[in-house]
This record gives structure tokens, sequence and C-alpha cells, in this order.
């Protein structure tokens, strides 16, 4: 499991580029308050809304169910009009509060990132179900069963997702999933063809999938 080095790896492929404070951070737990300059894309975009958020949905609810034996709903779509895509967003989640965050990219026909945001409790409690331990099993020295847990999941809901893209016709393949830990940043893209963001619900905890794509040529 890769942690903030694995992001630039990732990103590297979508041709962003990443803005930190000027003291370099080697661990994910390391960062708060960092923007994140995000996939400078064009402006067109081959599916439509009601598509994409299925498949978001569908990705999210198989992995759920299949692998933790949850249910997971979506509560809210965020549709965000091109002059907004290169503004830093507050989501619809506390992130004043420690967050971890898993990330996938992918690169083909279509070539986007996608991000999992969660507070922490939750990464926690998702750890539990899907290694089948008790909460007493974690503790301060947790961190990395944490991030290898929700990087697996996150590995799995995007994988779910390219394939359903190659279904339609669009075949790319996934970068490695990476882990971000921190509090009080943004994603920022300076130019996207497409940005979607969702609220999904699972046992009363909030947590949210962020899109970006584009078409390549």
């Amino acid at each position: 499991m890769l942690s903030l080095g694995g992001i630039s790896i990732v990103h590297a492929f979508l041709t962003q580029s990443i803005t930190f404070p000027s003291k370099p951070f080697r661990k994910a737990n390391d960062i708060k308050g960092i923007n994140l300059n995000i996939l400078k894309m064009q402006q067109t975009f081959p599916i439509n809304d009601k598509d994409l958020e299925a498949l978001a949905n569908n990705a999210l609810t198989t992995v759920f169910d299949t692998m933790l034996d949850t249910k997971v709903s979506l509560n809210e779509s965020i549709i965000l009009e091109s002059e907004s895509y290169n503004k830093g967003l507050v989501l619809p989640l506390d992130t004043t509060q420690p967050l971890v965050t898993g990330t996938v990219g992918f690169i083909g026909k279509l070539t986007g990132i996608i991000y999992i945001f969660m507070n922490l409790p939750f990464a926690e409690k998702l750890t539990c179900k899907l290694l089948d331990m008790e909460p007493d099993d974690l503790d301060s020295e947790s961190t990395e069963t944490v991030n290898d847990a929700l990087g697996e999941l996150t590995n799995m809901i995007v994988g779910t997702f390219k394939n359903e893209l190659s279904d339609k016709g669009f075949h790319c393949r996934m970068t490695i999933p990476s882990i971000l830990r921190g509090s009080n940043y943004t994603i920022e893209p300076v130019e996207v063809a497409l940005r979607r963001i969702y609220q999904f619900e699972c046992e009363g905890s909030p947590f949210v999938i962020d899109i970006l794509m584009k078409e390549e040529d």
C-alpha cells in the first residue's frame, strides 16, 4: 500500500500538478491543510449524468454487499457546473475531522481518478468488517492495517466502475491504489471535462465519492 508517494505516481498518468506546503510530507497521516491541483482536462464528456450516477451507485452497492455484507444508500448527487470545476469545494462531509481517503486512477478511452472520502472511525469500522476483526483489535499502531483495507476496498470499487465503463465501450486500465490521511484538504481541478460528487451513507455514517474524468482523443 502506497501513501503520499503513491498519489504522485497515480496522478502523473493524469497530467496533473500537486501543490503542497513548503515543508515536504512523507507520510499520509502528516497531511493537513493541503490544496491539490488535479487533472487538467478538456470540456467534453460522452456519458450522461444518469448513467454515471448508476455506475457509481452499482460499484458501491456491489462491493459493500459482497465484501462487507452491508448496505449503502445514495443520499446526494452534486452536479457541478463547468465554471465551478477549478474551485475548491466543501465536500458534504466534516473535513475538519481526521479523514482517510482512498484513490485509484484509470487510463484509456476515458482517463480519470476516483476519491473515496470517509472519517477515520468509519474507515476503522469497514476495516473490521473486511478483515473479520473486533474494534478492540485496532489500536494506534493499526494505521497500515486500515490503509491496506481501505486501499483494497477502493481498488474493488473502482475496478467494478472500470469494468462497467469497459462494457460500455470505454476500455481502460487501473493504476495502483493510494491512501491520503489528514484533515482540511480539498481537491481543486485546474480544468476538467467532468466532475461529480456523490454522498453515500452506510449504517448512519456518511462518506463521499468524488469522480474526475476526461475523454482521451
